[in-house]
């Protein structure tokens, strides 16, 4: 497989950049990727993973960080139907209250709920409608998969 490479004089990333290079001309030569040639496509892929703007990716990773656990599903799902205190968000699942204040605090900084505070209480809503349709979206790709 690797017969003209002399991996043992290279050290480990240099390895792992040599494995890469042979895999995608193994790739080229396959013909699945056209008649191009390697060190085209990798430039190519690279020129495209250098177009994708890091302030936005780490703000999506923000936000499905957001989504990514069961119990702040729970939690959007109720808030898709009304505003509700957190003592509401606490009695509707049977969580403590430092449990809800941490995930409604995951779910604020990602700009999925907003609060409002009204005296002493403090009342969650999702902060943008687009929230729900997201929420809808991801049901309807899980329930589409077999």
């Amino acid at each position: 497989m690797f017969k003209n490479l002399n991996l043992n004089l290279l050290g480990r990333s240099q390895m792992s950049t040599v494995l890469v290079q042979d895999r995608i001309r193994r790739l080229v030569d396959s013909g699945l990727r056209g008649s191009c040639r390697p060190a085209a496509l990798t430039s190519e892929l690279k020129k495209r993973a250098k177009e994708m703007d890091d302030p936005t990716l780490t703000a999506m990773e923000r936000v499905f960080f957001g989504f990514a656990d069961k119990t702040r599903l729970k939690i959007l799902k109720l808030l898709a139907g009304q505003e509700l205190c957190s003592c509401e968000v606490m009695a509707a699942l049977g969580l403590t209250q430092p449990t809800t204040s941490h995930h409604l605090g995951i779910m604020e900084r990602a700009g999925l709920v907003a609060p409002r505070r009204e005296g002493k209480w403090i009342f969650f809503r999702l902060a943008d409608p687009k929230v729900e349709t997201l929420l809808a979206k991801g049901t309807a790709l899980v329930k589409r998969r077999p």
